[in-house]
């Protein structure tokens, strides 16, 4: 029964002219939507400029053992980063797919190794 009334109101004609659409206004949507921009974009700058002033809102307040002081890029995917753990100071490669340690800035407190090496070779040679 409910499969011939669906049938009997798809036959009947009905007028599809009966309410006229507004006419679009290109220049109404065309100014929200500049203006909605110009809001988002204001938005990003001022968080932008008070992140740069020093209200930190993207980092992590809590400070733990790691600390990245400084990240250069030397090109293509690959980067130098220098990295503080407790006090001492690593210059890390990093590269697509691996870590390297470059070089551990603490070994280097009591002079090169190279100066150590050479005075413990002349103390026992003389």
């Amino acid at each position: 029964m409910a499969r011939f009334l669906f049938c009997l109101f798809l036959l009947l004609p009905t007028n599809l002219l009966a309410a006229q659409p507004e006419p679009i206004n290109f220049f109404h949507s065309g100014m929200k939507l500049v203006v909605g921009m110009a809001i988002v974009i204001g938005i990003m700058l001022l968080f932008h400029v008070l992140n740069r002033k020093g209200f930190k809102f993207l980092e992590n307040r809590h400070p733990g053992t790691i600390r990245i002081v400084e990240t250069r890029p030397v090109g293509g995917r690959k980067s130098l980063c220098l990295v503080e753990i407790e006090g001492e100071k690593f210059l890390l490669g990093l590269g697509n797919d691996r870590v390297d340690c470059l070089h551990h800035f603490a070994a280097d407190r009591g002079g090169s190794r190279f100066a150590n090496e050479l005075q413990a070779s002349i103390g026992v040679e003389e």
